[in-house]
């Protein structure tokens, strides 16, 4: 896959996993989905698995894809102190 067509198809499976965050796939449903090959998910799917935006929560055998929920802050502190 070519280095241009890298960034729209990790916004579009990114849009895919946001849009949906109760979602579990595999990559091979991911792919159909996107109507896009298995070979062109594969590294996407890598890729936004190590910036966190994915989580696996399968087994070694058959890896199951959700989205993952960006931590939130509740309480802001106006002292300037991080806990």
């Amino acid at each position: 896959m070519a280095q241009k067509e890298l960034l729209p198809l990790q916004m579009e499976c990114t849009m895919l996993f946001q849009s949906n965050p109760y979602m579990t796939k595999t990559i091979e449903e991911v792919a159909n989905m996107l109507a896009k090959p298995i070979e062109d998910v594969k590294p996407i799917i890598t890729l936004l698995q190590k910036q966190g935006i994915i989580e696996d929560v399968g087994d070694p055998v058959k890896p199951l894809y959700r989205y993952k929920e960006p931590a939130v802050m509740t309480k802001l502190s106006t002292t300037g102190d991080v806990k």
